[in-house]
């Protein structure tokens, strides 16, 4: 019984080693889940309420990043708290140890980042880099890690369905049912990388956002796959997150936009996560959010299409701007909420916005007024003077302006109820 309680306290001692490295700084949901009789199912916790929860079952997973909402899905990213490699060690020729060794002496440090921590799963080992959390928008870059780190321990058997950003991972403490043995941290490292740190070291060639500007310079030559790869899943990314806005601005109630909105959706999460199992259980998730949802089997059969498009790459659906907005019925009022499906008229609406913007600031550092600013200012004066009882002619004079200026002035104030 003592022995029994022991392995307990040891099992709970690792989980919240573990939890507490992840997420001890996380403000966003947390997905918990478990495997029973091949079934899975999902619960949703913030970072306080895992503390009390027994992690010592079998087949137990933890998601490493985290959610706004509690859907475990793309597009309610909060934080990306971690890169992640899941290396199925069985299915290579190699043992634990000699893997790591290799890796030790060969890789980190060198070609890959040193991970902050080494866990063995049962049948395979993960290895977790911890980032200073960054949000959603980050995501194509994080993918971009995610994809070199694999190209880099493909022969370890990195799993190349695991560079799932909305990924769960066994937790250390868990038992492993496929092995029978008890999920263990071997490694930590304290040290907390940065995104563009490893970016910078490793991957250079993705080009950096610098302010004002969308890209750094183009280098000459060939742009390299990696970089072509970049700037298509930002695009994806942005596509995913303005369909989920139409749904939410018109309150997931679009019976004559379903089949589309579906359709281009799973179109667009089987180019940005390379698993068409994910984006399909994805889609029909977001089904089900529909005022009046497709059945299972016709929402699956309706976006059929979008899978044997990726998978054969026959034919490639790179929908303009134009296009998406007849094919969606998105409105004007509609296109303000977007980040990539807008039209011209709103592009040119935006570029107006920032100019003025920038225009603002400009005059703010150097101690000047808008426009806008000066007539406050101005008629905050007529009416002072006026609340006096000074005439048009001595409120004129007094400001030094013309006559004529200031009648303007006085009609616009009481037609706007600033003006008694």
């Amino acid at each position: 019984m003592g022995q029994a309680l022991r392995k307990v306290d040891e099992s709970n001692e690792e989980s919240l080693m573990y939890i507490n490295a992840i997420h001890g700084n996380s403000k966003g949901w947390i997905t918990k889940a478990e495997i029973n009789g091949g079934a899975f199912k999902q619960w949703h916790y913030k970072f306080n309420q895992l503390l009390d929860i027994d992690f010592s079952k079998e087949n137990t997973y933890l998601s490493l990043n985290t959610f706004y909402k509690t859907y475990r899905r793309i597009e309610n990213l909060k934080e990306l708290n971690c890169i992640h490699m899941d290396l199925d060690t069985y299915k290579t020729k190699f043992s634990k140890t000699q893997i790591l060794m290799n890796l030790d002496h060969n890789y980190f440090g060198k070609t890959i980042p040193i991970p902050n921590l080494i866990i063995d799963s049962g049948r395979g080992l993960y290895l977790i880099w911890l980032i200073e959390p960054v949000p959603y928008k980050a995501l194509p870059l994080w993918k971009a890690v995610e994809e070199y780190i694999y190209s880099q321990l493909k022969e370890f058997g990195a799993d190349r369905m695991a560079l799932d950003p909305t990924r769960v991972l066994r937790v250390p403490g868990s038992i492993n049912s496929k092995s029978n043995t008890m999920v263990k941290t071997l490694e930590t490292n304290e040290y907390i990388h940065k995104l563009r740190e490893i970016q910078t070291e490793y991957l250079p060639d993705i080009p950096k956002h610098e302010k004002n500007k969308s890209l750094a310079p183009k280098k000459k030559g060939r742009p390299k796959k990696v970089v072509y790869m970049f700037n298509e899943r930002s695009l994806y990314l942005a596509r995913i997150t303005d369909l989920v806005k139409l749904c939410e601005l018109r309150n997931y109630d679009l019976e004559g936009e379903r089949e589309m909105i579906l359709f281009l959706y799973r179109y667009y999460l089987n180019y940005f996560f390379e698993d068409e199992q994910k984006a399909l259980g994805d889609t029909l998730e977001l089904n089900g959010m529909f005022v009046k949802p497709l059945p299972t089997k016709e929402a699956t059969k309706a976006t059929e299409s979008a899978k044997k498009v990726y998978k054969e790459k026959s034919k490639d659906y790179k929908y303009k701007n134009e296009t998406l907005i007849e094919l969606l019925q998105i409105a004007e009022d509609e296109e303000k909420y977007m980040v990539t499906i807008i039209s011209k008229k709103e592009v040119k609406r935006r570029n107006n916005e920032y100019n003025k913007n920038k225009y603002k600031e400009k005059l703010k550092k150097e101690g000047k007024m808008t426009k806008q600013e000066e007539l406050k200012v101005l008629r905050q004066k007529i009416k002072v003077l006026r609340e006096k009882g000074l005439k048009n002619k001595e409120v004129s004079e007094a400001l030094d302006i013309p006559l004529k200026t200031l009648k303007r002035h006085i009609t616009y104030m009481k037609k706007n109820g600033l003006l008694a």
